[in-house]
């Protein structure tokens, strides 16, 4: 039960940010228009779109994000918490720190002894 909620806010989730994403873009072109008219006019629009139109865009994205905090607190994804960051050294996966240990211990056997 929990994986079907999961799945349908997780769907709500991406409709609703791409959404809030290309309503943020949107109002690109009235800009430029209202740049290049100038003036009260182009002032009466840019000040439409940032008293009228941005509140409504910022609220539809705040909604997409509690959606999917939701979803995530639902499905008990930890993506926002620090549990897993000690579990790659248990793992074998930082093997980058592995090498990094490595060449330290080839570098105290090339080194002469005083």
């Amino acid at each position: 039960m929990r994986k079907k909620i999961y799945n349908v806010l997780n769907k709500i989730y991406g409709i609703t940010m791409t959404v809030a994403f290309f309503a943020g873009f949107l109002p690109l072109i009235p800009f430029i228009v209202a740049i290049c008219i100038g003036g009260q006019t182009g002032e009466a629009i840019s000040l439409f779109l940032y008293k009228q139109y941005y509140p409504w865009v910022i609220v539809l994205a705040s909604i997409a994000i509690i959606i999917g905090l939701v979803a995530m607190y639902i499905a008990k994804i930890d993506a926002l918490s620090v549990k897993s960051v000690g579990t790659k050294a248990e793992d074998g996966d930082n093997a980058g720190a592995d090498n990094a240990e490595a060449t330290e211990d080839t570098k105290e056997e090339s080194s002469p002894e005083k």
